[in-house]
């Protein structure tokens, strides 16, 4: 029996985004977590005695402000080399233009397929073609797998493939392609990348054709289980494909109606009980939750209160650590209103637009990166008149904290207007 790895979209050492963290060891721990995944990975390769690892993009965030992701990623190559493990990778659309990248040495093992043009690797040991292609500039827009060669016969055929097929509302359209279009290659296989959720059953069975999804959630919009596919050949043929989880890490949103609450002690019963109850959930990996408190209940006018708002989210950060310092709060969300006021909350009104939007400036790296060269010349002006706004942290630190607390002004004012 023959096994391989599927994974893609590790971005490696890109930050985990609107986790505020004060304590520097726990902070190191969080940070880490894309490179725990990998190592996940690599043990798993191991211990299964796989024949190679596909990578199917994104391997990292983008350039590197130094050698030192690459390297320690080239450490990590070098034990799969150890036990005699192949890997296989293309770029994607966030790691195609890394000029460091290219300077570092890959173990032999290492084979990083072209961005010019596909080519078929044929492994004749164990009967399998690999074929693929990587992206040569960030944004592909052409469809590359129509370009493929056909499978090789008397093999399985695995075609590689950053792709967001025919779009994503998550993602940006990038080598856009159809499942006819893989169908026409002939391949047993493809291992697709650029979509970070894994979805639940493949896309199809003949050819079988998924995403692994990234194996470690980076913000709230990456919820649930993540990790990589294991798959089994006898022969020609597809015995299984498992998934195998490798996150230290995971997001999820609890969202808590509190309409039955009369008070602020009933509130934050409430929520410790369901941060305990998804902590369990995580059998003993790190969590990442989203409170958001919702319907209409008597302390909506004490919840709205800056003052005493303030009050509750230190209550509700201290009762997550209380119950495992391995739990970090991402967001408190207050989405109540008065018992006498009809609900405006859902994702077509006002309000769900506001959060569609600020969640979607949370989760784009890019948008971030220019509020960031907006924000910056106003943080100078103000240095310069010795003000300090904060020592909490670099601004890239603080900015996500400052964006949530931008949404809830922005939400309070037009909540009271609206009362």
């Amino acid at each position: 029996m023959t096994k391989f790895i599927h994974t893609a979209d590790l971005h490696i050492d890109s930050p985990l985004r609107g986790l505020a963290v004060r304590d520097e060891a726990m902070m190191r721990r969080v940070q880490r977590a894309t490179r725990t995944a990998l190592e996940r990975i690599v043990d798993l390769a191991i211990e299964q005695q796989v024949a190679f690892v596909l990578i199917a993009g994104d391997l990292f965030d983008g350039d590197w402000k130094d050698m030192h992701s690459g390297q320690w990623v080239a450490g990590q190559f070098r034990r799969l080399a150890d036990a005699d493990i192949g890997v296989y990778y293309i770029r994607g659309n966030h790691d195609a233009v890394s000029q460091i990248q290219r300077k570092i040495r890959w173990p032999e093992n290492v084979v990083e397929l072209p961005h010019d043009k596909p080519i078929t690797i044929a492994l004749e040991d164990i009967g399998i073609a690999i074929h693929g292609q990587g992206f040569a500039d960030r944004e592909v827009m052409i469809d590359l797998a129509a370009k493929y060669p056909q499978r090789v016969n008397g093999m399985f055929n695995v075609g590689m493939l950053h792709t967001s097929l025919t779009g994503s509302e998550h993602h940006d359209t990038y080598a856009p392609t159809t499942i006819e279009t893989l169908r026409s290659r002939g391949y047993d296989y493809w291992a697709l990348g650029h979509i970070h959720l894994r979805n639940a059953e493949p896309l199809s069975t003949e050819p079988y054709v998924t995403y692994s999804g990234n194996p470690q959630g980076r913000h709230i919009r990456e919820p649930g289980a993540k990790g990589c596919l294991l798959a089994e050949l006898e022969g020609e043929s597809l015995k299984q494909v498992t998934f195998h989880p490798t996150d230290s890490l995971r997001w999820q949103e609890l969202v808590l109606d509190v309409s039955q609450e009369t008070s602020l002690e009933g509130v934050l019963a409430q929520a410790r009980t369901a941060i305990q109850a998804g902590h369990d959930q995580h059998q003993g990996l790190g969590s990442a939750f989203r409170l958001t408190f919702c319907g209409a209940t008597k302390v909506h006018q004490q919840l709205s209160d800056l003052i005493k708002r303030n009050e509750v989210l230190l209550e509700i950060h201290n009762a997550a650590e209380a119950i495992d310092d391995e739990i970090w709060i991402e967001r408190v969300r207050i989405d109540t209103r008065p018992q006498s006021q009809v609900s405006l909350q859902n994702t077509h009104d006002l309000w769900g637009s506001i959060s569609q939007q600020f969640d979607r400036v949370q989760a784009d790296a890019d948008a971030i990166k220019q509020l960031e060269t907006l924000v910056k010349p106003v943080l100078d002006k103000v240095s310069a008149q010795h003000i300090s706004l904060s020592d909490e942290g670099t601004l890239d630190e603080r900015l996500p904290e400052w964006i949530t607390a931008a949404e809830e002004l922005l939400r309070s004012r037009l909540g009271a207007k609206s009362e």
